[in-house]
């Protein structure tokens, strides 16, 4: 499978492996292909809810791998908008373009500038952390 290196413009992580990508009010969020790495194959998604708010932190989906899951949280406290339409069918885009394409699902912050948007970490910390974990 052909992994794609596309990275998406304002990406910043989570600790947990998550991302954002704010385009004006509207962020998209996926989870890092560091998270994904050794995963080949995804049976389903399975969401909380589709729609609604969220605090910070608060489970949102659950990838489904075989024996594992791989839990995905809010990046910040937001209202989901809805699942990534492209992944109906097409569960691999997640896989191929993790930071990219494969996004899970957009949302709208509660808040601009609120203080669960300050620990967000720009890509060159978010790699220093998993340098860390791969020591």
């Amino acid at each position: 499978m052909n992994i794609s290196t596309n990275v998406r413009p304002r990406i910043h992580f989570t600790k947990e492996h998550e991302w954002v990508d704010f385009n004006g009010t509207v962020g998209f969020v996926g989870v890092s292909a560091f998270k994904l790495s050794g995963i080949s194959k995804i049976d389903r998604i399975q969401w909380s809810r589709h729609k609604g708010t969220y605090e910070r932190g608060a489970l949102v989906a659950s990838i489904i791998t075989g024996e594992d899951e791989i839990h995905v949280h809010a990046p910040v406290t937001c209202k989901v908008l809805g699942p990534n339409a492209k992944l109906q069918g097409n569960l691999e885009l997640v896989l191929r373009s993790p930071e990219d394409q494969g996004w899970l699902f957009f949302i709208t912050p509660m808040k601009f500038q609120d203080k669960s948007m300050d620990e967000l970490l720009p890509p060159d910390d978010y790699k220093k952390i998993i340098r860390k974990k791969n020591v």
